[in-house]
């Protein structure tokens, strides 16, 4: 495969190197991003240095798994391919790689080669790495605080968004020489987490938007079905700190939710209702007709009376010219569509619908005298249901209105008549 051990000279415990030794590992899995090889004895037992390698041992290479051969604390040879190999200490460093990421620590392993090989000295440490080159799954994330989205539809919104990513090791010889080391057994996936997720949601900001009105135009409650775009953006913001710092590539983004703040939910609730109208004329029209009627139940209510509000409703109808502000005018476009015999939405029985100028539809107000019980419209000399005889001119009435204290002849709340 490539020589790790220099020449050898004939003094010490040099020759009792010479006993065939054999490296490979398990399955690295989902935690352990790189693994120092541990060797195995062939034959004899008499190992003289515990970190030279012997020449001709041989180093199996499992799938999805890069090797390191490291001479000194530097990488001198690698393979990213699995297989058997053969330490040859009488051939060049081989360096096979199966991706174009790996062209410039080709390079500079060579050159490395030729400088242990001019020295012609034994080196004082030679030790292989197992790196994991498999796809790491189920990393979690989440935004702490809701983050800025330029929605297409929305505009500029703000939202919470939870989910996983995965990654891989792309380049082994980057990731070792940047981030693992030389390390004396496991460096493990818990131990480069922490980082990884705060920079993967630092930056998810930047690739969101890149999707938004300036980018791809996507609506915010679509991007759970444009993973491979987000995953694209994901690589291309993250490029300098992960690819070109670490050897590190994002795989996928999954998105369990998206969800907008209470502030945001609320204009795209406003913003979806007014869509909706604008569409359908009808709705529209129904919409200002109940909203007038609602107008018409607050007036009624109004505390310096109902007169008052309605002469206000009035001169805000009056404001409205032939639009909508007029109530005899909503009413009346509510009997163009086909509502002449049914009140209009929310319509209001009794003295605030019918003062209301130009009403197409008046609910029918009751006639005759309230007596003290409460019931109302009696007509005769007494009451209908309990009997009571009506009151003389100088007891109190009550005005369908509801004002119930009136004395004179009309109403001191409405100045309607008595009846």
């Amino acid at each position: 495969m490539g020589l790790i051990k220099a020449a050898i000279q004939a003094v010490g415990s040099t020759l009792s190197d010479q006993y065939l030794e054999f490296f490979t590992c398990d399955s690295l899995g989902q935690e352990t991003l790189v693994k120092r090889g541990a060797r195995k004895m062939v034959r004899g037992s008499n190992k003289g240095d515990a970190e030279v390698i012997t020449n001709g041992s041989k180093i199996a290479v499992p799938e999805g798994t890069a090797l390191l051969l490291v001479d000194g604390g530097q990488v001198t040879d690698y393979t990213t391919e699995a297989g058997m190999y053969t330490w040859d200490a009488s051939s060049a460093p081989s360096c096979f790689g199966s991706t174009g990421f790996l062209d410039g620590a080709k390079n500079s392993v060579m050159d490395l080669w030729q400088r242990i090989k001019s020295g012609g000295e034994i080196p004082m440490q030679q030790r292989v790495y197992f790196v994991n080159m498999l796809e790491l799954i189920n990393n979690k994330f989440g935004t702490p605080a809701p983050i800025p989205y330029d929605d297409p539809t929305y505009r500029g919104i703000y939202v919470r968004v939870n989910g996983v990513f995965s990654f891989k090791i792309e380049n082994p010889v980057s990731f070792f020489t940047k981030i693992s080391g030389n390390v004396s057994g496991d460096y493990t996936r818990s131990q480069l987490m922490e980082q990884a997720k705060t920079e993967f949601v630092g930056n998810l900001t930047e690739a969101l938007n890149r999707m938004g009105d300036g980018g791809d135009g996507i609506r915010y409650n679509r991007l759970p079905s444009e993973i491979t775009k987000l995953t694209a953006h994901m690589n291309e913001v993250l490029d300098e700190e992960w690819l070109a710092g670490r050897g590190m590539v994002v795989v996928s983004v999954g998105i369990n939710s998206i969800t907008p703040d209470d502030e945001s939910r609320a204009r795209i609730q406003e913003f979806d209702r007014d869509i909706i109208l604008s569409q359908n004329p009808n709705m529209l029209m129904a919409r200002a007709v109940e909203s007038n009627a609602r107008a018409q139940v607050d007036a009624a209510n109004n505390t310096a009376g109902a007169m008052t509000g309605l002469m206000g409703m009035g001169m805000v109808g009056g404001i409205g010219g032939g639009g909508f502000g007029g109530t005899g005018n909503l009413n009346a476009a509510w009997n163009q569509l086909g509502n002449v015999n049914t009140p209009p939405p929310g319509a209001v029985p009794g003295a605030a619908a019918g003062a209301a100028a130009g009403a197409a539809y008046v609910a029918p107000t009751p006639s005759g005298w309230q007596c003290g019980c409460g019931h109302n419209g009696n007509t005769g000399k007494f009451c209908s249901e309990c009997g009571a005889p009506m009151p003389q001119n100088n007891a109190s009435w009550a005005c369908s209105c509801g004002a119930s204290d009136n004395t004179g002849k009309f109403c001191s709340q409405c100045g309607k008549p008595r009846q």
